[in-house]
C-alpha cells in the first residue's frame, strides 16, 4: 500500500472508534439495545481490521503498523470495558 492510502485507512479506522464509543455511551445511558449492537460491530470490525492491516504493514516493514497495533489494543480495551457495562446493565450476566 502507499502512504496516503495508509493513513486514509487510518482516520478512518479512528472515525469508526468515535462513532463505536458514542454508539456504546448512548447504549449504555439510555438502554438502547441496537445502538449496543451497533458499537459491538463497530468494534469487532475496527479490531479485525486494525490487526490485520498491522500484519500486513509488519511483514512489508512499514512503521505504521504499529499505530494500527496501538488501535487495536485500545479498542480492545475500550471493547472489554463496555462489554462488562452492558452485560450487567442488560443482565446478560
Amino acid at each position: 500500500m502507499e502512504n496516503k492510502s495508509v493513513l486514509s485507512l487510518f482516520f478512518v479506522l479512528i472515525l469508526i472508534f468515535i462513532f463505536s464509543f458514542t454508539l456504546s455511551l448512548d447504549a449504555i445511558a439510555n438502554n438502547n439495545v441496537m445502538y449496543g449492537i451497533y458499537s459491538l460491530i463497530g468494534f469487532f470490525v475496527l479490531v479485525f481490521l486494525s490487526v490485520f492491516e498491522s500484519a500486513a504493514l509488519k511483514k512489508d516493514g512499514v512503521s505504521v503498523s504499529y499505530w494500527f497495533m496501538t488501535l487495536s489494543v485500545v479498542s480492545l480495551i475500550v471493547l472489554v470495558w463496555y462489554m462488562t457495562r452492558a452485560g450487567t446493565l442488560f443482565g446478560w450476566w
